[in-house]
């Protein structure tokens, strides 16, 4: 027996490194195992508010967490907090492996709005992140709404405000509009008056016709202009909550009757303003000594001073003294024979008021209008060709950057006109014509327009503007006008294939171009060419 026992103390200090090194495997198969499950213990969860995912703060034992992040094995407390909902709480043991919680769905934080407006306002609108509503004719509400911010707004036909209440979760936030109102009621001693209410800060806050009655004006000075025939009243007023003011507008005026025998006389100011004929009533005067001009052709002009009383109509009456029937003739027949027809005229018609229906009168002034309506003819034919031209230069913006140049022939106007179509048109050099009409009698127009192009490094342009009109029997004008320009072009892209060519037309003008010699080359070949081409068209010699 004690040879057996030593050789099991043998066998033990034989084993006992093996014993050891097996201990240590299984020590640290344990910890790898333990390392590898605890590398699988994740708490994955989710967070949504009213259905929607949500920022939320997650906490595990008061520190912060997140989903599918690795957490120690034992108990721990577990919650999330949003400033838009209630929170979430709960416990949890963690042993080895994940853990999914799930979707957390949050409950959304409510509270209270109360609104309050006194007078009850005909519009109440609340806007906020998640609610919006509009109330009308409301005085008093509560309404269950998210805890949140809110503006609320009560509009009033001449009144509004703002305010921002924050409604907080689970309790009430109040919103009261009390504004303070009065009215004014608008009277006037003429009818037919206007008014226009302008606040103390000069905003305007009604108008229209008197008598009225404004309701609804918050408390405030109040500025009242009333206007009646270009004569205006200004009132003050104040406007006090609960109250209606009664603010009569007198307008302080009298009134005029004037009578002339015989009737139809001119009634003048001493500045020359003409108020009309008699007889002739002139309503609406403001109280002052006026004084008056009566004149009526063929009769002596009288002047009257009149002491015009308020809420009276002051008259005044008198006979026109007519002046020498005969006179008049021999001035009319003089001015007559002298060819002053402009005063014949005057003269025959101041005979005519003198004695209505005259023959002699009748004759003399028919006559004189005869040359008058001759000598209009004549001025007119005269200036038609340059009116035509002028025209035709109004339609191009910068045909007044241009000289304008003038010439005669005795050749007709319809004849020169097809003559210098037809030069313009000859090659080389020919220009396109854009336009060949007549716009009045015996007056023609035409455009031509000569390109020269370099593509998109630009070129110039050459408009020629020429006017043709038959002034005189043997007298015909042709006044023109040379535009010269330089053409660029400005290539813009809006994608890859898709290029823009924005022309651009410069005046060769030193208040729109810099000049410079190949400019003012242009300048003067242009001139040069068209001048040669309708001297050409009339048959005239080229200018040197």
């Amino acid at each position: 027996m004690e040879q057996s026992e030593n050789r099991f103390r043998y066998i033990l200090r034989v084993l006992r490194p093996l014993l050891w090194w097996l201990i240590l495997v299984l020590a640290l198969f344990a910890i790898r195992t333990h390392q590898r499950l605890l590398e699988q213990t994740r708490l994955r969860f989710s967070v949504t508010l009213q259905g929607q995912p949500v920022d939320a703060l997650a906490t595990l034992d008061g520190t912060l967490a997140f989903s599918n992040q690795k957490i120690p094995l034992g108990g721990h407390i577990f919650s999330i907090t949003c400033p838009k909902a209630e929170s979430f709480t709960t416990n949890l043991f963690i042993w080895y492996g994940p853990h999914d919680l799930g979707r957390i769905k949050l409950k959304r934080t409510m509270g209270t709005l109360h609104v309050q407006a006194t007078p009850a306002a005909p519009t109440l609108t609340i806007i906020g992140p998640e609610f919006s509503a509009t109330l009308y004719d409301c005085a008093d509400t509560n309404l269950a709404i998210p805890a949140d911010q809110y503006s609320v707004r009560a509009d009033y036909p001449r009144w509004s405000q703002s305010q921002n209440p924050t409604v907080p979760a689970n309790l009430t936030a109040s919103s009261v509009f009390a504004p303070q109102f009065g009215a004014v009621h608008l009277s006037c001693n003429k009818e037919g008056a206007t008014y226009r209410l302008e606040s103390s800060a000069g905003q305007s806050v009604d108008s229209g016709s008197l008598p009225a009655t404004v309701t609804g004006l918050p408390v405030d000075n109040y500025q009242i202009t009333a206007s009646y025939h270009n004569r205006q009243v200004r009132e003050s007023v104040a406007v006090a909550t609960g109250i209606t003011n009664d603010e009569d507008l007198q307008f302080t005026l009298g009134a005029l009757q004037l009578v002339t025998v015989p009737p139809g006389a001119n009634v003048t100011t001493p500045e020359g303003n003409y108020l009309g004929q008699t007889p002739l009533l002139l309503p609406d005067i403001t109280p002052q000594t006026a004084q008056l001009n009566l004149s009526l052709a063929g009769y002596e002009p009288v002047s009257v001073t009149l002491a015009i009383t308020a809420d009276q109509t002051n008259s005044y009456s008198t006979n026109l003294v007519s002046a020498n029937y005969v006179s008049a003739m021999r001035e009319a027949s003089a001015y007559l024979a002298a060819g002053n027809y402009e005063a014949a005229v005057q003269a025959a018609g101041a005979a005519l008021n003198a004695k209505p229906d005259d023959a002699d009168a009748l004759a003399v002034q028919n006559e004189a209008n005869k040359h008058l309506n001759a000598e209009r003819q004549r001025v007119e034919r005269l200036t038609r060709p340059k009116r035509a031209f002028d025209g035709l230069c109004a339609d191009y913006q910068d045909a007044n950057l241009f000289e304008a140049h003038e010439l005669t022939t005795s050749k007709a106007a319809a004849t020169v006109a097809e003559a210098i179509v037809g030069a313009l048109t000859n090659s080389p050099g020919a220009f396109e014509i854009r336009q060949d009409n007549s716009p009045e009698a015996e007056t023609y127009v035409v455009v031509g327009r000569y390109s020269f192009s370099l593509g998109l490094l630009g070129g110039t342009e050459r408009d020629c503007l020429v006017a043709v009109g038959q002034a005189k029997d043997d007298e015909t004008q042709i006044w023109y006008k040379v535009l010269e320009y330089q053409v660029q072009h400005t290539v813009t892209s809006s994608g890859l294939l898709n290029y823009h060519d924005n022309k651009q037309l410069i005046p060769v003008s030193p208040s729109r171009i810099r000049m410079n010699d190949m400019f003012e080359m242009q300048l003067r070949q242009g001139m040069q060419i068209v001048t040669e081409r309708i001297r050409k068209a009339l048959g005239q010699t080229p200018a040197n």
